[in-house]
């Protein structure tokens, strides 16, 4: 039976319109369900509210109303408790350029949640007992940068895009976590670049068991790589379910005007044709 590992009941979100005039309804009573082992997207255009809505999965931003379960158990809203329940769900943002310290080494921005979560010292017991450098270089391997210590004294302005992008999700996967939400992971990236990402995140899923929330406003990249798509518009879900009935059989008119506005008239075709291979079919 498919466990579900990250789950919203009715989740609102709200926050002060300019000059006090009402409220912005960020997330308006979204339910959603995130199962093992599946890559999942979260479409929609600018403004939609699927940033606000993966931050407050992440407990990165409070609901206003509405639970959050990740693993089973309520998300827990401070404390160590939900410093524990973050390292098992890691989010992976837009821009590496941003998200790195520009005076951190590659090995010092890997090893930055080792630290925070103490997993040297948790993992004492093991025989053999890891090391942080084990677990930096683990973490940079299973992101494509390889050997790892060629890249342990870089700094972030001496990599490419792909290569800071690589030590983000090292970053993340340095902690084992069990839910990686990525937040426009491949957008600042070039199209050479964006593929091979997405294949990384589909060997992840597939070596680690490692399950993922794509959210973007790209459709081709939902087609190529989600099992699953969920469409929002104005805070709300409108539409969610496989990738081929939500992208080649829309019911909701918003994901048509979405589908419609596909660059040349182009849309996701079942014999690959307009798009890379779908995610059922990844490269080994």
């Amino acid at each position: 039976m498919t466990r579900t590992v990250l789950s919203a009941r009715d989740l609102h979100v709200t926050f002060p319109a300019l000059q006090g005039r009402g409220v912005v309804r960020a997330v308006d009573g979204v339910s959603l369900d995130l199962t093992e082992g599946e890559i999942l997207a979260l479409v929609g255009a600018s403004g939609s509210g699927k940033t606000t809505l993966s931050r407050t999965l992440l407990g990165l931003e409070a609901p206003t109303s509405g639970t959050v379960t990740a693993l089973g158990e309520a998300l827990p809203t401070g404390g160590r408790a939900l410093r524990a329940a973050r390292q098992r769900m890691q989010l992976v943002m837009q821009d590496p350029s941003g998200a790195l310290n520009p005076k951190h080494s590659v090995y010092e921005s890997v090893a930055e949640g080792i630290r925070l979560h103490r997993l040297v010292e948790r993992a004492a017991a093991q025989d053999p007992a890891p090391s942080e450098v084990d677990l930096v270089t683990r973490a940079l391997e299973h992101a494509g940068l390889r050997p790892a210590a060629d890249f342990f004294l870089a700094y972030p302005h001496q990599l490419s895009g792909g290569q800071r992008q690589r030590v983000l999700i090292a970053g993340s996967l340095a902690v084992d976590p069990s839910v990686i939400i990525a937040d426009e992971p491949v957008a600042s990236l070039d199209a050479s670049i964006r593929g091979e990402i997405l294949d990384l995140f589909l060997t992840l899923r597939d070596r680690l068991g490692l399950t993922f929330m794509i959210v973007t406003h790209d459709l081709g990249l939902a087609w190529n790589i989600a099992d699953r798509v969920a469409v929002m518009q104005a805070g709300t879900l409108v539409e969610i379910g496989s990738t081929e009935d939500v992208l080649l059989r829309p019911q909701h008119p918003y994901t048509r005007e979405l589908l419609a506005a596909l660059p040349g008239g182009q849309h996701p075709d079942p014999a690959g044709s307009d798009h890379a291979p779908r995610a059922s079919t990844p490269t080994p």
